[in-house]
């Protein structure tokens, strides 16, 4: 009977070796596949952010100008005390608006004389003190893009309102609400008023809205006297009609809204550590909030349309500090900068993208 043999040392360390080959082969696999898997979620994360990045900004596009059934600025009240350039959040006048920054800290037209700001303890412009724009986190190389419509959907009127009377919004299950403070714009086809809502009595699917007025002194107070939207402006007693007839059940009500976004560092670090930029969003008299983290830099050109042939088609595109008439703005034309989030290992940075999409916007033209 032969005796069975061991494996010799020769043989151990070439069975070694394959294993080694083997064992490196696997491991090289692995971190292969772990530094693609880190490049393509990468590229997705960049695609995902920038997908809804531009659904954020074209939902707000596709409404700016929406105040109802709107008629001509002639027949449209504004009846808050504040001249625009005081009370932005609810500028009526210019429903597509916007800040072109000049690289160096600084913005045009009017360097964010009109920005609702809160820096620290100091508040300007803004309706709730605490709730305006941090203007010294802003990235100082870009731009502001703003949009102002009503808030959707709009409530129906419940019953026939005076000039001088209270509107009664329909408010059943699932219907947006009022609070006390809501700036809101009543109209009809004919004529529309805009108003503070200074108390509500609620009933069973209603809410009746006060508008009580004040002394001068406060911008956001309703004014005793109350001029229109028109050129030139014509003062007139309080009241929510120009034409002196009543709204009838037909009319909406909705809460009027100035959407801003703009880039700002993110609340998040990424895997870094790093609180890298991000979209922002202000929506009326709300606070900021952090939309999207990644996205280093927007630039906005506005495209307006100075034919006079009343068919809304872009001629040419300018910045906001070349915007003379906001009326012409027919279209906006929006370049993100857009990164990953996070480090990718095999390039040591974010990887980065530029995205543009332009939108067309109803833009009334007041």
């Amino acid at each position: 009977m032969q005796r069975q043999a061991g494996f010799s040392i020769l043989e151990l360390m070439i069975a070694l070796m394959l294993g080694l080959v083997v064992v490196a082969g696997i491991v090289q696999l692995f971190v292969g596949n772990s530094r693609t898997y880190d490049i393509v979620n990468a590229q997705s994360r960049l695609q995902e952010n920038a997908r809804y990045s531009f659904d954020f900004i074209t939902e707000a596009a596709r409404t700016a100008g929406y105040f109802g059934c709107a008629p001509e600025p002639d027949f449209i009240i504004k009846g808050l005390t504040g001249n625009w350039n005081v009370i932005p959040e609810y500028d009526m006048s210019r429903p597509v608006d916007g800040f072109e920054s000049n690289g160096d800290g600084t913005y045009g037209p009017n360097n964010l004389l009109t920005l609702p700001r809160s820096t620290g303890s100091t508040n300007v412009n803004v309706h709730i003190n605490g709730n305006g724009i941090d203007n010294t986190e802003l990235d100082t190389d870009s731009d502001i893009l703003i949009f102002r419509s009503v808030r959707q959907p709009v409530n129906r009127l419940l019953d026939t309102v005076q000039p001088t009377g209270e509107p009664v919004a329909y408010t059943p299950a699932g219907a947006p609400t009022f609070a006390v403070n809501d700036v809101v714009v009543l109209s009809d086809c004919e004529q529309a008023a805009m108003f503070r809502v200074t108390g509500i009595t609620a009933g069973a699917d209603r809410q009746t809205l006060a508008r009580d007025t004040a002394a001068a002194g406060n911008n956001y107070e309703n004014s005793a006297t109350v001029n229109t939207l028109g050129e030139p402006l014509e003062i007139i007693p309080a009241t929510l009609s120009v034409l002196g007839r009543p709204y009838g059940a037909m009319a909406t009500i909705s809460q009027l809204e100035s959407t801003y976004f703009f880039i700002a560092p993110s609340t998040q670090a990424n895997n870094a550590g790093v609180n890298i930029p991000a979209l922002w969003r202000k929506v009326g008299r709300q606070a900021p909030v952090e939309l999207v983290q990644g996205v280093e830099n927007m630039q906005v050109f506005y495209g307006v349309d100075t034919t006079g042939d009343n068919v809304a088609n872009v001629n040419r595109y300018i910045t906001a500090d070349q915007i003379t008439d906001p009326g012409a703005i027919v279209a906006v034309r929006v370049r993100l900068d857009v990164s990953s989030p996070d480090l990718v290992a095999e390039a040591g940075d974010r990887m980065r993208r530029t995205f543009s999409k332009t939108i067309s916007v109803r833009n009334l033209g007041f």
